[in-house]
């Protein structure tokens, strides 16, 4: 294809059907050349002639594109995405010059029996995955459903393509804006809202959010003046439904997981990482329902109708979202030493880290770590997501949810010397890194337990424990802190931090 050709096939991206006049206009072709390489291009297939005389145009044809999907990224065209004869395949667009996808770095057609993970972790999991594969569709057509999924890819059928136009010429930069992205988080926030969402939505594990994971959730927006959450397509915020199956113990079942109040488990920790650390959080609240709280979070990569990106290392390190657990934290760091090049950024991740180590986050894995594009492919620590404490329901909680030094729990301040040192990060700084998150987590998390011990919903948040006994969540939150207060001790922990 010559470089007339190319400028008259690049003119059908504007507009895809168009006369001779526009053609000219929008070219600068003189007209009796743009006539002979209109002829060459309707011989090679790229192009048809419709009508006679005056009323004749022409549009471009995108018969090798039938099956396809047009994948975007901030509004730019990446690539072409498609299922044949039991295979995916990926082909970048000849005129997209940006950085490469995570795991699809070779210019020519990719291939694969299963779905790249670059696109496969955006899909969301169990129960909610097969809610749309009962439907027949593969994985490649879920993704053109999927309205809202992280990040800033946009999926679109390659014979639309010419219909989907966004301008991302005004979007401003995430740091710019990032108070009004995450506002304040303050525990507790128990939000006196009606939840104006069908109880059928509210307990079935379907298609109700684009976001990716295993839990169920709902795309909603709030009403902040109606005090009104409603489920929504363009959706600023997601609502995360108590399990009515772990709410109410049964006593019958042996094998029954009875954990209340996850999702005050996840505000309270949200809120800690936020007011204690100073982690990038974005706002969060509960409401009370009829067993439990449903919690809410507000998104972090959408303002005023842009997206940013975001990439999670389950795409970056190109594994699939069922084996997001089968890498070791030494893989992860080595990860993150490959995409994050600044040392304050490398010291956020390990100070991240240790603090979900320290409060047993042992449901981190690698879907639940990401990094934020906060402009000119400059990336830094996302805003924390997914955060919650095994350790308050379980004393033999796994400490991490990816094994360091070979190990999920028992694990030593020694392993964590030489995981900083795979980000370059000293022993020295580790040190300091390690007693400063520890040392808050000692001195400020008696306040969480204190405020959550003063809710009055759930009878003060009583929890059955057996047929006959009962508890309370801040009673498992104060034997939470003192085992690992304790715990951090045996070990030298303490000890060695002068702590």
């Amino acid at each position: 294809m010559n470089k007339y050709e190319k400028v008259i096939i690049e003119s059908f991206e504007q507009k895809n059907e168009q006369t001779i006049s526009e053609l000219f206009n929008n070219t600068d072709i003189p007209k009796r050349t743009l006539n002979r390489y209109l002829d060459n291009l309707i011989s090679k297939g790229e192009i048809e002639a419709i009508g006679e005389g005056r009323g004749r145009y022409y549009q471009r044809i995108f018969k090798h594109r039938i099956n396809q999907i047009a994948v975007f990224k901030s509004g730019e065209l990446v690539g072409f995405l498609g299922h044949e004869v039991g295979r995916y395949l990926f082909e970048y667009e000849q005129r997209y010059k940006g950085k490469r996808l995570d795991g699809l770095l070779e210019e020519e057609v990719a291939t694969s029996a299963t779905l790249f993970p670059v696109f496969e972790n955006l899909i969301p999991e169990s129960d909610r995955r097969n809610a749309y594969l009962k439907e027949g569709k593969n994985l490649a057509q879920i993704l053109l459903e999927l309205k809202n999924t992280h990040g800033d890819f946009d999926f679109v059928s390659a014979d639309k393509l010419h219909s989907f136009k966004i301008d991302y010429s005004k979007c401003k930069s995430w740091v710019s804006v990032k108070e009004h992205i995450l506002g304040e988080n303050k525990f507790f926030n128990i939000l006196d809202f009606d939840i104006a969402v069908e109880r059928e939505v509210l307990e079935e594990k379907g298609k109700h959010s684009s976001l990716s994971g295993y839990q169920n959730k709902i795309d909603v927006n709030i009403d902040f003046e109606k005090g009104e959450i409603e489920q929504s397509s363009d959706a600023l915020y997601l609502l995360k439904p108590y399990n009515i199956e772990s709410a109410i113990y049964n006593f019958r079942d042996k094998n029954q997981t009875h954990l209340l109040y996850l999702g005050l488990n996840e505000h309270l920790f949200m809120s800690f990482a936020k007011n204690a650390y100073g982690f990038d959080v974005p706002w969060s609240g509960v409401v009370a329902g009829e067993q439990d709280f449903h919690y809410v979070v507000k998104r972090y990569d959408r303002y005023s109708g842009y997206k940013y990106e975001q990439r999670d290392f389950a795409q970056i390190m190109n594994i699939k979202s069922d084996q997001k657990y089968f890498t070791t934290s030494e893989r992860l760091f080595d990860a993150i030493a490959g995409v994050i090049k600044s040392t304050d950024e490398r010291i956020r991740f390990l100070e991240f880290y240790l603090f979900s180590f320290v409060i047993e986050h042992a449901d981190l894995h690698v879907k639940n770590i990401s990094i934020l594009n906060i402009g000119r492919d400059k990336y830094r620590l996302s805003p924390l997501y997914d955060l919650i404490s095994n350790g308050v329901y379980r004393g033999d909680s796994d400490e991490l949810g990816l094994a360091l030094g070979g190990k999920k729990q028992n694990i030593s301040l020694e392993s964590f010397y030489e995981l900083s040192s795979r980000l370059g990060i000293s022993k020295l700084q580790t040190k300091k890194v390690a007693k400063r998150v520890i040392g808050i987590f000692i001195e400020e998390f008696p306040h969480y337990i204190e405020m959550s011990s003063t809710i009055t919903a759930f009878e003060n948040l009583k929890i059955q424990k057996n047929r006959y006994s009962f508890g309370s969540f801040s009673t498992d939150l104060q034997k939470f802190y003192d085992r690992r207060v304790e715990r951090l001790g045996q070990r030298g922990f303490l000890k060695e931090l002068g702590l």
